[in-house]
């Protein structure tokens, strides 16, 4: 049999378009499980003492059950449509055999896949940017040969997408989108984390499938709205949240740029700017009459309690008579009154939680 390590979620059945389930399925196989199908290695149940879960720095205690598989199984239940997540940690490893499917698979009701190929690299069964189908690859790190992953997956049916994470991190490449709505970048090779779907009339998850030779465990199926990412909660890369990160689907790294600015993620973060805009963190224009001034500003979307204020006075310093007043998220301009006749009027643009850009 191939020593393939290939995961994946497929549409194997009758696909519904009711309501989304709010509530998780969960599977940690410690007790009885639903798991169905394929062949399998001794039962649905093995014992793995050595293997640590990499969730939190948290190892996995001695005796924790895990599904072995070879072969393949299935879990079948009532469709989830809309935006559903479905999150799981795989064992990796290198493989010996080219990516494949086993000859009894059916690629044609397959929505996406994932797989470690035999170079390390994790690839993805998808579409390209030309609709072509095939495994493409995705990370620039190779993985580590006898270590787990979480893989987490987030459909977006309405653009016929899916994210795909590895260990809770949005993962980039050259045949991916930055967003389920936006599908160039101005920079970085085009990258994003978003991949087309290979049933582009899918609606829904109907039947998750692993094949392959591995293990996988802390299987999760979920509604977006009420899940958080492993390893992302409360946490930040290069100063940025990674929930901001998550926002516009981004890899977590600070110190790359997605547009023409010419600022980092992280500059844009700071200036409450989105890293897809283009506009640098500056007064655009001015316009006045005897008593009133318009100041052009670009548009912020402040997170977290931060905010963006424009300072003016008298004084270039800003030390002493300066006024500040406050920049509504998404103004493209703030008006305010000028100072006595003759006076010279001096205005700053700043973000309370960091210098301006």
């Amino acid at each position: 049999m191939s020593k393939m390590k290939c995961f994946g979620l497929f549409a194997g059945c009758a696909l519904a378009t009711g309501a989304l389930h709010a509530a998780a399925y969960s599977e940690t196989f410690d007790s009885s499980s639903s798991w169905t199908g394929g062949e399998l290695k001794g039962s649905n149940y093995a014992f793995r003492a050595e293997a640590g879960l990499p969730i939190s720095g948290s190892t996995q205690p001695a005796g924790n059950k895990v599904l072995v598989i070879e072969g393949n199984a299935s879990y079948s239940r009532e469709a989830l449509s809309g935006s559903p997540v479905v999150d799981m940690m795989v064992q990796t490893a290198r493989p010996d055999d080219e990516l494949g499917f086993p000859s009894s698979e059916d690629t044609t009701t397959i929505q996406i896949a994932v797989a470690v190929d035999s170079d390390g690299y994790f690839n993805a069964y998808c579409k390209n940017k030309s609709d072509v189908v095939g495994w493409y690859k995705l990370s620039n790190t190779p993985t580590d040969a006898t270590g787990w992953a979480r893989v987490s997956f987030l459909f977006d049916y309405t653009n016929h997408r899916c994210q795909i994470r590895i260990d809770g991190e949005p993962v980039m490449s050259t045949n991916g989108y930055l967003t389920a709505t936006s599908t160039e970048a101005s920079s970085q090779d085009n990258k994003g984390a978003w991949y087309k779907l290979v049933k582009s009339d899918a609606t829904g998850v109907a039947n998750m499938k692993v094949i392959g030779c591995t293990a996988i465990d802390e299987v999760v199926m979920n509604n977006e709205a009420s899940y958080t990412y492993p390893l992302a909660a409360n946490a930040e890369v290069d100063g940025v949240p990674c929930a901001w990160y998550d926002q516009y689907g981004l890899a977590w790294a600070g110190d790359v740029s997605y547009d023409a600015s010419g600022m980092t993620v992280a500059q844009k973060y700071n200036a409450c700017l989105s890293p897809l805009d283009g506009q640098t963190f500056a007064i655009k224009s001015m316009t006045t009459t005897a008593t009133k001034a318009v100041v052009g500003v670009p548009a912020t979307v402040a997170t977290d309690g931060r905010k963006v204020v424009l300072d003016y006075g008298t004084d270039p310093t800003f030390e002493t008579g300066t006024t500040t007043t406050d920049v509504a998220a998404g103004a493209t301009t703030v008006e305010i009154d000028l100072p006595a006749a003759g006076a010279v009027k001096y205005c700053r643009l700043r973000a309370t939680t960091a210098s301006a850009q």
